[in-house]
């Protein structure tokens, strides 16, 4: 009887930190916490975009502007 007692709660043991260890796991990869460094961001680049149908006929038009960062 005691020894499947012990067992059961070996078990559980187990789960508890199998779960721990995936909520940890999960954290890290959300945050990037498993990354040292940040990576580089693409350069901007500015200018206009037209994204046409099938027949050529201009359905939207995208602008990007570019800023420089106030550091």
């Amino acid at each position: 009887m005691l020894e499947k007692l012990k067992r059961r709660f070996d078990k559980r043991r187990l789960v508890l930190i199998a779960a721990l260890a995936l909520v940890a796991l999960y954290v890290g990869w959300r945050t990037n916490g498993f990354q040292g460094e940040q990576p580089e961001q693409k350069p901007c680049v500015e200018g206009r975009n037209e994204v046409k149908d099938k027949d050529g006929k201009v359905v939207q038009v995208t602008r990007t502007t570019c800023y420089e960062d106030a550091k």
